[in-house]
């Protein structure tokens, strides 16, 4: 049976991919910081695929986070990488607290960095396994009033797509998934207000699944369309957004 790990697993996009796995029989391994939601998420997982299914409660904004999930499963054989877990936050750069900066830093470069680096020397060595980093269409330009979280989704996108030209000579894909706004709890930790053409999770879990493999992975017609505008108007465009929210 084949091991699935998910970060960010006990709910929204990656609890999503989690069921996708589980309906092809992978065995589940969720991580992720509320032991309640996880407790849950195995559960249903457990009855609904009868898969066996567990749960790691770990800070990946902490600086030993990400090696200290590595050390917890490295034993077992890990086939597919799910990096999910992200954060983010809205306001004025100069406005947002340090604590907030570096648990964007942490969890969505830091985090993401490390536990690919070591997950991808396991599978290069077997010659096997796939890697899903999740980024987002605001990776492709900047983003004024949360521009920290945009730098971090580029950052992951030229990563990953790096990270997979290098890994397929050894039969390793790293892909990408680049969703655009989704129907999930970050809007309400972040300080956003969730769009109202914003996806449903499940929808954009399915699609990824489906293009599991492939290096950049746009789920939804509109972003796919919205990704070849100019930069100049996507960034006038969030700018605007993100100052009104602001201002409300």
């Amino acid at each position: 049976m084949k091991t699935v790990l998910v970060t960010g697993g006990s709910q929204g996009i990656g609890y999503e991919l989690a069921k996708c796995f589980a309906q092809d029989g992978f065995r589940v391994i969720l991580a992720a910081r509320d032991p309640v939601r996880l407790q849950e998420a195995c559960a249903n997982l457990q009855n609904q695929y009868q898969i066996p299914a567990e749960w790691i409660s770990i800070d990946l904004s902490l600086s030993d986070g990400a090696e200290k999930l590595y050390e917890s499963v490295k034993d077992r054989k890990i086939d597919a990488l799910v990096n999910n877990a992200g954060t983010g936050y809205t306001g004025k750069l100069w406005e947002i607290q340090g604590s907030a900066e570096d648990a964007v830093l942490g969890v969505n470069i830091r985090a993401l960095t490390v536990l690919t680096r070591l997950f991808l020397k396991d599978m290069t060595e077997r010659g096997e396994g796939l890697i899903m980093n999740t980024a987002s269409t605001g990776g492709f330009q900047p983003g004024p009033y949360t521009a920290l979280y945009y730098a971090s989704k580029s950052f992951v996108v030229s990563y990953s797509r790096a990270a997979n030209q290098e890994a397929r000579p050894y039969g390793v894909s790293v892909s990408c998934l680049c969703p655009g706004p989704v129907d999930t709890g970050f809007y309400d930790k972040a300080g956003g207000k969730k769009p109202f053409y914003a996806m449903d999770p499940e929808t954009c879990a399915r699609y990824a699944y489906k293009h599991l493999g492939e290096e950049v992975i746009i789920p939804g017609l509109l972003n796919r369309l919205v990704y070849h505008l100019p930069v100049s108007l996507k960034t006038g465009f969030v700018e605007k957004r993100k100052k009104k929210e602001l201002q409300k």
